[in-house]
């Protein structure tokens, strides 16, 4: 692919999408949607795994095994020709995402090729600095979940997408994490935000709609203007 794969992410199409793990239910059955965007969307399923799965799609790290995902106006691709600008317009939290015990926050913020200027902002606006050189492994889980979270946010993507960003933070961090999102939304990226959420009360700090999967379907708030979806 060419100068396009640079392109903003303005729309992303499903196209008779299916996708099943080997030896369980299928996630998704021959699926055509239009995904909504420039807004947070929480992914909701019966079977959380599922939940996850989407955003393992949309995060470039599953294929499906049939059908296409359309990305932009630019035409649809194959997993293999769309990875690369995949990832450099989308970026994304898993909790299974464990780096290097032996590294430090300083190395991993670094690894990401940001800017120094936007570290040293997150550094300054968490007030992590003191956690900043210690080995990961040391550090209490709620700093290494917040470091994980944002390393994704350092190189201001256009898509984020996070697996329970609220589980395991007190909720005056995460709060402080959606400040620190909105901040670079206001400049124009992290523009769409895909997540779960089981997390009991982080929901109302949320302004969010949100996606269903069930039963190789999806569908969306029956208060959205979007098409609702269905198997042909």
């Amino acid at each position: 692919m060419g100068q396009h794969k640079q392109n903003n992410l303005d729309h992303i199409l499903f196209e008779n999408v299916s996708f099943q793990s080997e030896g369980l239910d299928p996630v998704l059955v021959h699926v055509d949607l239009e995904l909504p965007m420039d807004q947070t969307v929480i992914v909701k399923s019966s079977n959380p795994t599922h939940s996850v799965q989407i955003l393992e799609i949309l995060a470039g790290r599953k294929e499906p095994q049939s059908g296409k995902i359309k990305w932009t106006d630019e035409g649809a691709y194959s997993q293999e020709e769309i990875t690369a600008p995949l990832h450099e317009i989308v970026a994304s939290y898993f909790e299974s995402n464990r780096p290097n015990p032996e590294t430090t926050i300083k190395e991993l913020f670094a690894n990401t090729g940001a800017k120094e200027e936007v570290i040293a902002e997150a550094i300054e606006h968490f007030e992590i600095l003191e956690f900043t050189k210690k080995k990961f492994r040391t550090l209490p889980y709620e700093i290494q979940k917040l470091a994980l979270l944002l390393i994704p946010t350092l190189k201001t993507p256009q898509m984020l997408i996070l697996e329970d960003p609220a589980v395991g933070l007190s909720e005056s961090t995460f709060l402080n994490y959606l400040d620190w999102v909105q901040m670079w939304q206001r400049q124009g990226h992290l523009r769409h935000i895909y997540m779960t959420n089981n997390h009991p009360v982080a929901a109302r700090h949320i302004d969010a709609s949100a996606m269903y999967v069930e039963d190789g379907l999806i569908y969306l708030d029956e208060d959205q203007t979007f098409k609702k979806i269905v198997h042909f």
